[in-house]
């Protein structure tokens, strides 16, 4: 699991050191490569420059989409840990094209907020399903199994669900 820490070496005072373990050896050299600053974090301009190294367009509300997402600590940056939790989420969408899906994602978010409200998801729905009614009940549905957060938007990671990628 990502993020896990481990009591490791003892100190002189006797207070365990975390050593944090992440999902996979290359995560780490990832994080150093897109962390420009050496500051330890992936701020907002440095998560741009990680998604257009990725071929996918970061659009503002994409980045702030992934920073509500990810960054637990309220300071808008990414430690490892957390952008550890973000490459394995995107590592999960296995065989989809992540560029393909962000493009869907972003079709689908109308207003840039980098989340698909439930106007949004009908419209998708509609666009998708060209010839077949889409109702209020069947967006309902959708948005009740697919809102894992009941926050009434779909994130990046619950649209991948919602596409029922499997990991």
């Amino acid at each position: 699991m990502a993020g896990v820490c481990d009591t490791a070496v003892e100190t002189a005072s006797s207070a365990p050191v975390p050593t944090i373990r992440v999902t996979s050896p290359d995560v780490e050299e990832i994080f150093r490569k897109f962390d420009i600053d050496k500051d330890g974090y992936i701020s907002n301009t440095e998560l741009e420059d990680a998604l257009w190294d990725l071929d996918a367009v970061p659009t503002e509300g994409l980045i702030k989409a992934i920073m509500e997402q990810y960054c637990r600590h309220g300071n808008n940056q990414l430690d490892l840990v957390e952008f550890d939790t973000l490459v394995a989420d995107f590592r999960s969408i296995g065989n989809v094209d992540p560029e393909t899906l962000l493009k869907t994602f972003n079709k689908m978010d109308k207003d840039n907020s980098g989340f698909i409200d439930v106007e949004e998801l009908k419209q998708g729905l509609q666009e998708y399903f060209r010839e077949e009614p889409v109702t209020e009940d069947i967006v309902q549905t959708i948005m009740e199994a697919v809102d894992k957060n009941k926050d009434g938007k779909i994130s990046i990671v619950e649209f991948v669900n919602l596409l029922d990628v499997t990991v």
